[in-house]
């Protein structure tokens, strides 16, 4: 069994990180960073809670540690750690310096260590659904593809890091970087981009509402997200000269790790009644319209995916080579904003 040690307990670590950990038979959560106070224990009674990283990346127990800290801290706290000879899981965005990507992976190599992305998002309903839509053809040539991740959310929250117009803030890295990288996954690299961000909440705020369209050659990939969207429509659309699809509703797996199920339990990923998808197809002179059942969310892949591969028995899924490639996206996208225009890739 391997030992895991997260390097923070805030949203990241006790709503995914922790449960998922716990819940893969190949890891053990070892340990807990948390340098003034020690609240995991109620979740976790046999963790060691550590008070300073220096810790974690000295003791020779710990095989695998989980940087979910700020995006400021992703660069320095993994190569520590693969410096120290541990294998490394990065919270998404990878890194917010595409020289600094390039850094870890190299050395990642150097080292002969695994470093995994936490790209969770491609284990959703909502990839994995259009995923299989794609991969039946039943749309044709496909020319448009529309994903929404809209929040109702006025308040100003607490965190700099995600508040702050700051490098590497706001809903652009924290949610857009999961669209682009089901994009890439989807239909690999585009050729160019024009993008349109704002803050909302507030004049000198990070950004929390974007309209970026993706080019490729015969196709346009738009990514939204809006702070002020209280009544949501589809999330994904796509549009092809045999039909359309429609996908509504959230995956489920966040809230119900939230509400404490975790994965392999009864109703883990169980939809509700509004997540489906609507597929309209034209062919041959007739139309079809049906609702199909939405593909159930896999969460628990991840860390069975991080711990098969360090242990020689499956290929690492979730590449920082790929998520490099998505932080590469995100900063022409805001490159395209800051000059208003189209810009290749």
């Amino acid at each position: 069994m391997l030992n895991a040690a997260l390097c923070s307990y805030g949203m990241s670590g006790k709503v995914f990180h922790a449960p998922l950990i716990s819940a893969e038979p190949q890891l053990y959560l070892h340990t807990i960073l948390q340098r003034s106070s020690d609240t995991a224990l109620a979740d976790y009674p046999t963790v060691k809670i550590a008070k300073s990283f220096e810790e974690i990346i000295h003791n020779p127990e710990i095989d695998l540690i989980i940087v979910n800290t700020p995006n400021e801290f992703h660069y320095s706290m993994t190569k520590a750690a693969l410096l120290a000879g541990k294998h490394v899981v990065t919270e998404k965005p990878f890194i917010i310096n595409l020289k600094e990507g390039a850094e870890l992976i190299a050395l990642a190599q150097q080292q002969e260590k695994i470093l995994g992305v936490f790209h969770n998002k491609r284990l959703e309903t909502d990839h994995l659904t259009v995923q299989k839509i794609l991969a039946q053809g039943e749309l044709g040539r496909v020319v448009e593809i529309e994903w929404h991740y809209d929040r109702y959310r006025t308040n100003i929250t607490h965190k700099a890091w995600k508040e702050n117009n700051l490098p590497g803030a706001g809903t652009w890295f924290d949610l857009g970087i999961h669209m682009v990288d089901s994009m890439l996954c989807l239909f690999g690299r585009p050729l160019a981009v024009n993008a349109d961000m704002r803050s909302l909440r507030r004049i000198d705020g990070s950004t929390d509402y974007f309209n970026v369209c993706f080019h490729y050659a015969d196709m346009r990939v738009l990514l939204r997200s809006n702070t002020f969207v209280s009544e949501k429509g589809a999330m994904v659309a796509i549009h092809g000269d045999m039909g359309s699809f429609l996908k509504f509703g959230q995956d489920a797996q966040e809230q119900q790790l939230m509400n404490g199920l975790k994965p392999y339990q009864q109703n883990w990923a169980a939809h509700d009644g509004e997540n489906y998808g609507i597929l309209h197809n034209h062919h041959l002179g007739t139309s079809k319209r049906e609702k199909i059942e939405s593909e159930h969310g896999c969460y628990e892949i991840f860390y069975r995916n991080i711990a098969d591969a360090i242990s020689g028995k499956d290929e690492l899924k979730f590449k920082p080579q790929e998520a490099l490639l998505a932080v590469e996206m995100i900063l022409a996208a805001e490159e395209s904003n800051r000059l208003q225009q189209t810009i290749k890739v």
